[in-house]
């Protein structure tokens, strides 16, 4: 069976699509997968080994060469997730045997599409709308598994660390709103340090400047103990620096959901994002959040404000707390 998938949702939906790729995987072990995404996300997709070709595809490029290049391929089924209107025009331009999206097709592609999937969805994550998409169209019935980063496609990190004895934060996020503040996870750190949960604390970053600096200065506040990756790790890399260790903690981000991939315990912080949607998926996890409903008669203007400062009232004792529970339950 050759599947043809289109999602354009950076790091977090590609992850999210591996669940749906693990089932498929296993009801057709010779399922072979191509998935396009957007340019970036593809490093989502190397430690999902039913996928043997990956697509980037950015606005930049040319999408009748690249509708010309799929339908070469003639694939048996082609998929559409995550609503974008690229991945719908992609997948009903194919050529496909069985074309077919998760959520309601434009109306003119309507007739290029064989199957629309959606209003049956019970469980919103990410992870599980996909699953029921992939199940619909290709018929089968199964429970959302985990995501999938698999140990084989993981790579040698190069850090002196002992396996189980440190625990890796990664503080970052795409959106300001959704960062905690670094003296909140310096606290959370000495007191994982403290109670001897870990002996060391890993601060993961991306490679960006802004983000090296805030690993750099949470590093100062913690201590000798603390180290950072520097942004120099590939994800490869990092999912086995995260799977090696004892315990992640971090904000709403795709590092977030490579660490629940990776079957490493998780707590997660979240201030004003989709938590239902974006949850840790698959893995023993504790969440600290704040509500972020909207008040009757609260005007969107005052709400989004109340939203930028969201994350203030989230201590460093909640995480702590947090971690010192998912340390207990998961301690021999």
């Amino acid at each position: 069976m050759r599947l043809l998938v289109v999602k354009f949702t950076g790091l977090r939906g590609a992850l999210a699509a591996t669940a749906g790729l693990r089932t498929i995987r296993e009801r057709h072990p010779g399922a072979q997968i191509t998935f396009v995404t957007s340019p970036g996300s593809e490093v989502a997709l190397e430690g999902c080994p039913a996928v043997v070709e990956t697509i980037g595809f950015g606005e930049e490029g040319s999408v009748l060469a690249l509708i010309s290049r799929l339908r070469r391929q003639r694939f048996d089924f082609a998929i559409a997730l995550g609503g974008h209107s690229l991945a719908n025009r992609l997948v009903a331009l194919s050529g496909a045997a069985v074309r077919a999206c998760g959520g309601h097709a434009p109306f003119y592609l309507r007739p290029l599409m064989h199957q629309q999937v959606f209003g049956s969805v019970v469980d919103p994550h990410e992870a599980a709308r996909d699953h029921e998409v992939m199940s619909r169209v290709l018929g089968f019935h199964a429970e959302t598994p985990s995501m999938w980063f698999a140990p084989s496609r993981m790579q040698e990190h190069g850090m002196m660390l002992e396996e189980g004895r440190f625990a890796v934060i990664h503080p970052g996020a795409t959106r300001p709103e959704r960062i905690l503040e670094i003296d909140k996870w310096a606290a959370v750190a000495r007191e994982l340090i403290a109670s001897r949960a870990v002996e060391r604390i890993v601060i993961s970053t991306g490679p960006g400047g802004a983000e090296r600096i805030m690993a750099e200065a949470l590093c100062g506040l913690i201590g000798p103990v603390a180290m950072s990756t520097g942004g120099r790790l590939r994800f490869s890399q990092l999912a086995r620096l995260i799977k090696e260790s004892r315990l992640f903690l971090g904000a709403d981000s795709s590092v977030l959901q490579l660490a629940a991939a990776v079957g490493t315990p998780v707590v997660g912080v979240f201030g004003p994002s989709d938590y239902a949607r974006a949850r840790p998926w698959g893995t023993l996890n504790r969440v600290v959040r704040v509500d972020t409903t909207m008040f009757e008669g609260e005007l969107r203007a005052d709400y989004l404000a109340r939203m930028d400062r969201a994350l203030a009232r989230i201590t460093a004792q909640q995480v702590a707390q947090a971690a010192a529970e998912v340390i207990r339950i998961t301690t021999p």
